[in-house]
């Protein structure tokens, strides 16, 4: 079941529509730099982080009924049908991994080895949601009932914690919003503000996942079906917050939720002691606060040392003629002066640092400085609008650096349909998985399925991945609790998690420690299309910098 709760919207003036666009695509730019370790300095409660969800696609037509059951167009959707989405649809996780092996595939390796007590994982990496998973097919295959199996169910084997199933039957009530029948979560997320729909895509992906979970789930958790109310953060710190206080007298927890001010709950959310699993922290406020965790885990002010490693050793020498550009609002600014930091640890030298005004369009000049500079290395800090901008001006000046490099906020089909040719050789960076390479990741083709039957035509993006996992990780730690589920027992189960990958979904999170993962791939657009550079599958992982800005 589905509800959607918000405050009443507020009357817009018309003539202020085109600063409110600038701004509101100002406002993207921070959240997804501090989501990938690329971090600014420390955030009071009054300074703003966002980000920009990315992927677009028209998808096929599903329905999702009002007690969270799903409909289809296809008999089973894309992974019910091929590896057993929907437990007894699947042809080889339906009979056996549908029971005994898992949700997905795992039926005849991780489902007959791993068993029910592998459950997702059944002794791989992604275990018992692909067929064994990369060690569950050879080692969950042969060893699944030993280490996918029992490690895997008990303590989550390679990164994923908790268990597929419940022992036990729910009596009653046990902490705010549980029933004996139910357990009622909440998702915070911007759907309204300066760009309407700007976190839409995690409130999506929540709803996607309990979809598939009371679909695939017959018992559900001990009993208890899964209910999600999905509430307007309003893209403010004091919708935030009222959003924040209704799931608390609402909701058992927050799961999944991505808001620009998520300062503004972060105190509410500690008093009233719910816990709040989210996509992604986006202020250091809601990054210390002793109840919220991210599965896109963070912390201030470390940076991926990979990052720098990688520019260095595909391109020698361009690090000595680098240039930083970022739209300037006060975490930008804070954030790019983090990275140059960091990047400076690892030997670049920075030539020009360039804030480009919220409102400016024009950015001629500044590709005129870069030349004038001899710069080689270009990284941008902004939504993809701007950096399209920048793009084409370059390409109207014949200006080619070596590198230029967006974080996945460019990781868009608007960014190449904005840009057109002048898009060509960008770079991205980004610790989940690429959607291209959706066919080797069944936890990904599970959120894209599901999404298409919960939400037809929505984008899966970024968050949405983060936001799918929070969910897919809050019902593995609730089985694990088993029917006594408490508030206090789930925050403490949510400290324990150190090596969360989202059945592969991404780069390994240290969501209770709030570490910034170490890792990143690297993709380039080639015409049209994004294509892997590196590593050649997964991540490339190393230490993490300091940069020492706060």
């Amino acid at each position: 079941m589905t509800c959607a709760r918000s405050s009443r919207p507020r009357p817009r003036n018309p003539d202020r529509n085109r600063t409110r666009n600038r701004l509101g695509t100002a406002i993207t730019v921070a959240a997804l730099s501090l989501s990938l370790g690329a971090c600014g300095a420390r955030l009071s409660a009054d300074q703003k982080a966002a980000a920009v969800a990315y992927g677009q696609g028209a998808h096929d037509g599903g329905a999702q009924s009002a007690n969270g059951s799903q409909t289809s167009n296809s008999s089973s959707g894309t992974t019910g049908g091929t590896t057993g989405g929907n437990a007894a649809n699947g042809t080889t996780g339906g009979t056996t991994g549908g029971s005994t092996g898992g949700s997905v595939t795992g039926g005849t390796t991780g489902g007959t080895t791993g068993g029910s007590s592998g459950g997702k994982t059944s002794g791989g990496t992604t275990g018992g949601k692909t067929s064994g998973g990369t060690t569950g097919g050879t080692t969950g295959g042969s060893t699944g009932g030993t280490t996918g199996g029992s490690s895997g169910g008990t303590t989550g084997g390679s990164g994923n914690p908790g268990s597929d199933t419940c022992t036990g039957t729910a009596s009653g009530a046990t902490a705010p919003g549980v029933t004996a029948t139910s357990i009622s979560l909440g998702n915070a997320s911007d759907l309204s503000g300066p760009i309407g729909g700007l976190f839409s895509s995690a409130a999506q992906a929540v709803q996607a996942y309990v979809a598939y979970f009371n679909a695939t789930h017959a018992n559900g958790i001990c009993g208890r079906k899964l209910t999600v109310h999905s509430y307007d953060s309003q893209t403010s710190d004091s919708g935030d917050n009222q959003q924040t206080l209704t799931a608390c007298q609402a909701d058992f927890a927050l799961i999944g939720s991505v808001s620009a001010f998520d300062s503004g709950g972060a105190a509410s959310a500690t008093q009233c002691g719910i816990p709040d699993l989210r996509a992604v922290s986006t202020t250091r406020a809601r990054q210390t606060c002793p109840v919220c965790f991210g599965t896109d885990s963070q912390q201030l002010p470390l940076v991926p040392q990979i990052q720098p490693d990688f520019w260095n050793k595909q391109f020698p020498g361009t690090g000595t003629k680098a240039a930083f550009l970022y739209v300037d609002t006060g975490t930008t600014a804070q954030q790019a002066k983090s990275w140059e930091a960091a990047y400076a640890k690892d030997g670049f030298s920075w030539v020009l640092n360039q804030p480009i005004g919220i409102s400016e369009s024009n950015y001629t000049p500044y590709v005129i400085k870069m030349q004038q500079a001899g710069v080689q290395y270009v990284q941008f800090l902004g939504a993809f609008q701007e950096a399209a901008t920048l793009a084409q001006a370059m390409q109207q000046q014949g200006f080619v650096p070596k590198v230029f490099v967006l974080d996945p906020t460019g990781y868009d089909p608007n960014y190449v349909q904005q840009a057109g040719s002048a898009a060509d050789k960008t770079f991205v960076f980004s610790n989940a998985a690429m959607f291209e390479e959706a066919g080797s990741n069944p936890e990904t083709q599970l959120y894209l399925s599901w999404l298409k039957r919960v939400a037809p035509g929505a984008a899966p993006t970024y968050f949405g991945m983060f936001a799918w996992s929070s969910a897919e990780l809050f019902t593995r730690l609730a089985n694990q609790i088993g029917p006594n589920l408490t508030r206090q027992a789930m925050i403490d189960a949510l400290k324990k998690v150190t090596n969360y990958t989202g059945n592969g979904m991404f780069a390994p999170q240290d969501v209770g420690g709030k570490t910034t993962s170490p890792c990143a791939l690297f993709m380039q657009l080639n015409g049209t299309a994004w294509k892997r550079v590196a590593p050649g599958s997964g991540w490339s992982c190393g230490k993490l910098i300091d940069s020492g800005v706060r």
